[in-house]
């Protein structure tokens, strides 16, 4: 995913590094890991517990997978990452793509019976945008165009006037301020979801607190949950349309966060999944089960402009020609991980008339070079006073500390009189200071929400409240609106201009990108369509099987 406050969450996207989901089967009685497995149950482990299930409020990787399974948009994604048709069973465009008519599907019905309707997707949309609740989430309404998101988020207009609405139990009618090309994929998302009102209001203040205190339209429910738990478990949803496709009945996540232990345990037979991670790589790439794919985050340093002295240029990069994304990748974390080429990841975004990889077409300037970064540096030193800085990072985030000081160690050593100071907390915490702008530099990641370059490019416009480093380009802003209003209809002048965009942020290094994260792993030769997703919800348990 799966921009911005979404990205307040990094949600979104899935890395299996990142998030090092370890993938387990039910054991029978045997010490051989093939011969445990049972085909109808799932065991996954997860490295931090739930933040909430609300769908406008699980922010957090974990919950984002538990909220995209449980629960089903218009759209869903295919196994070859591709949106497609979900609740929504026809779509009729009107409006030159101004006007969208969704007709839900009959047989969609929530886990207590109740049927999917149209209303339900107007109450959950409303809600996300409405400022009283404050969703992270309320950008992605902006980015799909939607009539009045803005003046509501920004609290000039009523939610009950968005461009969302029903005409009868089964017709869903969307009006847009300009067509959007990547709707299909932004509608695909967990923050998409309906919610029933009635259920809602009935619950009060508990809805999402419990697994009673929730219903679900997607292919599994849960099962004996409430907040805080270390486990969670999700059954097959009977009522869900598609049942008769959905082959694993049962899945069981456990709050683990030691990979080494996830190791073993595969070795022993007692799990079928284990994302490997540093010196774990090399350990075991001569396995047969050993597999690696490329990962959705990418890894940044993020300068908060705010700061006097962080709001200068030629510091920001000296410092971004003092680091060795090749070594940082190779010697400190070799688990696959590649250096990043753009602040857009790769492997997501493609240019609509050759294909080609956004990330590859864009300009990457910040190859190591020391003799360019102490050239900046003496520049940066007769601009501003600032000698020392604090760089922040997640003690719970997978290899921060050894990133951290590695960064530390690379910059002390290239721009002689700078000091780096490293503080270290919990991920949440990070966030929070990052929102709040009461930091100065951070180590920080991003992945995709939805396939167009723009689920990251968003971030960075002027006012955008994900907008952690405070940073404003008028050429930026302009290319970036030009190309999601007047070239919306002409793909290729769009991406261009996107690209240009793209350009100007990595020349101001306002956010440096340094590395995008790999998935390694081991996996069990019986599982099967267990795909790591690119953007938005990381992962669909409907598409596994065990043979």
């Amino acid at each position: 995913m799966l921009s911005k406050v979404k990205k307040t969450m990094e949600l979104l996207l899935f890395s299996v590094i990142g998030v090092s989901i370890i993938l387990s089967l039910v054991a029978c009685s045997s010490s051989n890991g093939e011969d445990k497995i049972n085909s109808e149950t799932l065991k996954l482990q997860q490295p931090t517990s739930i933040d909430s299930l609300d769908p406008a409020l699980s922010y957090d990787t974990s919950s984002t997978i538990v909220v995209g399974n449980v629960n089903e948009g218009l759209y869903t994604v295919s196994p070859n990452n591709k949106p497609q048709l979900a609740m929504a069973e026809k779509v009729t465009k009107k409006d030159n793509g101004k006007t969208l008519i969704y007709t839900i599907r009959k047989d969609a019905k929530w886990s207590n019976g109740a049927p999917v309707t149209a209303s339900d997707f107007v109450f959950a949309w409303r809600r996300v945008v409405d400022p009283k609740l404050a969703s992270g989430f309320s950008f992605e309404l902006s980015e799909a165009q939607i009539k009045n998101a803005d003046a509501i988020i920004a609290g000039k207009k009523d939610p009950k006037t968005l461009g969302v609405y029903a005409e009868g139990e089964k017709t869903l009618v969307l009006k847009l301020n300009r067509p959007v090309p990547f709707m299909s994929s932004l509608l695909s998302f967990a923050s998409f979801a309906p919610i029933n009102e009635k259920f809602y209001k009935a619950q009060g203040k508990k809805f999402s607190m419990t697994s009673k205190n929730l219903i679900y339209n997607g292919p599994y429910v849960i099962k004996n949950w409430k907040n805080g738990d270390n486990s969670i478990t999700l059954a097959k949803n009977q009522n869900y349309y598609n049942k008769k496709n959905v082959k694993v009945k049962k899945i069981e996540l456990k709050l683990i966060s030691d990979t080494q232990r996830a190791v073993m345990a595969y070795k022993n037979g007692d799990v079928d999944y284990a994302a490997l991670t540093g010196n774990l790589v090399n350990q075991n790439k001569s396995s047969k089960d050993f597999r690696t794919d490329i990962g959705a985050f990418n890894w940044y340093l993020m300068f908060n402009s705010k700061i006097k002295g962080l709001d200068n240029k030629d510091l920001r990069k000296a410092i971004a020609y003092s680091i060795d994304s090749k070594e940082l990748t190779q010697k400190i974390l070799k688990d696959g991980s590649v250096p990043a080429e753009s602040v857009v990841p790769k492997g997501f975004a493609y240019s609509p008339t050759d294909h080609k990889d956004f990330a590859d077409q864009t300009n990457n300037p910040y190859s190591y070079n020391p003799n360019l970064a102490k050239k900046y540096w003496n520049k940066a030193k007769k601009e501003t006073n600032l000698r020392s800085f604090t760089l922040i990072y997640g003690k719970d985030e997978d290899n921060m500390g050894n990133v951290a000081a590695y960064i530390k160690s690379q910059i002390e050593k290239t721009l002689p009189d700078l000091n780096v100071n490293l503080q270290t907390m919990l991920k949440k915490t990070r966030l929070a200071k990052m929102q709040n702008f009461t930091y100065q530099v951070a180590l920080t990641r991003w992945a995709p929400d939805y396939a167009d370059p723009t689920a990251i490019l968003s971030m960075y416009t002027t006012n955008m409240v994900s907008n952690y480093g405070a940073w404003s380009d008028k050429t930026f802003d302009s290319l970036y609106n030009q190309a999601n209003t007047i070239f919306v209809n002409k793909s290729e002048v769009r991406w261009n201009a996107l690209i240009k965009a793209e350009n100007i942020l990595m020349d101001s290094a306002t956010s440096v990108p340094l590395y995008q994260t790999a998935n390694a792993y081991l996996l069990n030769s019986k599982v099967h369509n267990f795909i790591n997703h690119s953007c938005g919800v990381p992962l669909f348990f409907k598409y596994v099987y065990i043979k």
